[in-house]
């Protein structure tokens, strides 16, 4: 017999026996309380697990409301209530927008970094930008733009009513010079109502494109009950800022529908084709595709409202449709003559 491949028996090289035997009862209770503590602490981590994607999920659910009731608020309140002003220079639905940057930009922030690709992004994905560069680089784009063109607009809001007063209170100058009526022309029209209006509105809009690309991977839940409610409400909110916006900008009904039918027919696309392993890519699910859902269904209610406001007013948007009830342009100032001398 050989001697040359004999190993002595060790602990460190014995294997259990098959049926389940132990030399000891101390060392078959201490395998099972291993067995116990690792069931233990696997089911601690399950649940540690799941109730902290359960409070991002609900804290992303908040941040979607806020941020949309937000913008709504900032929006809409200017427009439908009389704040009072502080004087001809400072008056008060300019200076309550002054708010709406500082308010609404951090809100928009803090959904960006919800996105599981800012801190788990694929490297060198744009060139040699990660994929969380490329996220901040087209969501600062957007703050940019949003920023800027609201600051335009602001000023533009600001600086018309001191010309308008001086151009109602003499108006055998504005005739005398007509350069007048056109500052105030350029300032209303062009400055305040077009370019600043939808660039401004633009930034906000290139913001929320950077979130649903941002999120366009993510799943969440299943919901918790309240979290479903706000992000429902959210959603709402949000599709009832889309519409106000189309009633309101001039031509904004025909832009409104576009926007709409174009990011609602995206968003279903992002998730029928990019399924994550759900039927129909959870589009029929209440939030398993939180970000991406929460604006389609913003752009389905801010296309039936529009369709809506169609239905009963034409393309009118709503100071029209207003002066059209009254008879008489509220912005208009009507002391030119048909063809000044």
């Amino acid at each position: 017999m050989s001697h040359d491949n004999y190993e002595l028996p060790s602990i460190y090289t014995r294997k259990p026996e098959q049926n389940g035997q132990y030399d000891s009862e101390d060392e078959e209770e201490e395998i099972n309380l291993g067995n116990v503590m690792s069931s233990d602490a696997a089911l601690t981590t399950k649940r540690s697990t799941f109730r902290d994607v359960h409070l991002e999920d609900n804290r992303l659910a908040w941040l979607l409301l806020a941020t949309s009731l937000s913008i709504l608020i900032m929006t809409a309140v200017p427009v439908l209530c009389d704040i009072p002003n502080i004087s001809p220079w400072f008056t008060g639905d300019a200076l309550f927008r002054f708010f709406d940057p500082i308010i609404t930009l951090p809100l928009n922030l803090f959904i960006i970094t919800r996105a599981d690709i800012m801190t788990s992004g694929r490297s060198n994905y744009w060139g040699p930008l990660s994929e969380a560069s490329v996220v901040w680089l087209l969501w600062s784009f957007g703050a940019a733009l949003f920023v800027q063109f609201h600051g335009v607009h602001t000023a533009s809001a600001l600086f018309k009513h001191p010309i308008q007063d001086f151009n109602l209170a003499h108006p055998e100058l504005v005739v005398q010079y007509p350069v007048l009526h056109e500052i105030y022309s350029n300032m209303r029209d062009l400055w305040e109502h077009y370019i600043a209006h939808y660039l401004y509105a633009g930034g906000a809009m290139i913001m929320s494109w950077v979130q649903l690309f941002a999120f366009r991977n993510q799943l969440h839940g299943p919901l918790p009950t309240v979290t479903k409610i706000v992000w429902i409400i959210g959603s709402i909110v949000y599709g009832l800022l889309l519409s106000a916006v189309a009633i309101q900008f001039p031509d904004g009904l025909i832009v409104g529908l576009v926007y709409t039918v174009v990011i609602g027919s995206i968003c279903i696309a992002m998730i029928l084709l990019n399924p994550k392993n759900l039927k129909r890519g959870g589009l029929l699910t209440m939030g398993r595709r939180m970000v991406i859902q929460f604006y389609l269904g913003a752009c389905i209610l801010g296309l039936f409202v529009i369709i809506i406001w169609i239905a009963k007013f034409g393309l009118l948007n709503r100071n029209a449709a207003i002066a059209g009830d009254s008879g008489v342009l509220p912005t208009a100032i009507h002391v030119l003559p048909a063809n000044p001398p």
